[in-house]
């Protein structure tokens, strides 16, 4: 299934294309993928060589890694208009964590070789690389600080506001869509599953309310005015 010309604007939103002309796009994307993966597809594993990054275009993925005793801890959860592993490309142990479809969805493939290629070629595709390397670093470094001084109910609050989208400017409600199962999201957000319902009921009186994978905001404003530090 080809892309849709919103996909298309939307990869070209990322900070890792976003340097590119409309040409440099189009080219890079030619050697690209489409594919549709299954509910807990497997997509690679810890140490696996890193061939592949992925753009999100529709469903969940997420990246995980395995504790000595077997455990799953949950890396980080990717949604729609999302890339992931780009920065495995230089990793030569190959993949740090492992990735796995959370629900049937749409991967754009980008083969990690051509990239490189023409990351040598284009000045301007390396620029944005490390833009996207340091946006990524910079929600690393924010989460960590996030996860000492917000609440669980700020916490909850935050993930749900990273899959915002508005459609108007001026339309203060906003639905997004999560993840079905909620112990992904507790074990994303180090929490457990108790605690998590505990959140969600408390921000009811900040106008959000669930339903199963719906989230209806209802002033994205004012959310994201009870998320902030202080």
């Amino acid at each position: 299934m080809p892309l849709s010309a919103q996909e298309i604007e939307r990869i070209h939103e990322l900070p890792l294309f976003s340097g590119l002309s409309p040409d440099g796009l189009r080219d890079l994307l030619s050697v690209a993928a489409v594919r549709v993966h299954g509910k807990r597809k497997t997509l690679f594993l810890q140490g696996d060589p890193a061939t592949h990054f992925f753009v999100v275009l529709s469903g969940w993925v997420k990246l995980y890694r395995l504790r000595p005793d077997g455990a799953e801890v949950v890396v980080e959860i990717f949604g729609a208009g999302e890339s992931f592993a780009e920065g495995a490309m230089h990793m030569p142990e190959g993949y740090p964590v492992s990735g796995e479809m959370v629900e049937e969805g749409r991967l754009l493939e980008v083969p990690t070789a051509a990239f490189g290629e023409r990351v040598r070629q284009n000045p301007d595709l390396a620029i944005s690389m490390l833009a996207s390397m340091a946006v990524r670093l910079k929600s690393f470094v924010n989460r960590i600080e996030k996860a000492e001084t917000q609440t669980a109910a700020q916490r909850v609050a935050d993930f749900m506001l990273k899959f915002s989208r508005q459609d108007r400017p001026d339309d203060k409600g906003v639905v997004v869509r999560l993840p079905y199962d909620k112990q992904l999201i507790a074990n994303r957000l180090g929490m457990k599953p108790e605690t998590l319902s505990r959140a969600l009921s408390a921000l009811r009186k900040q106008g959000v309310h669930v339903d199963g994978a719906r989230a209806e905001i209802r002033d994205l404003p004012a959310l994201k005015r009870f998320t902030a530090p202080g």
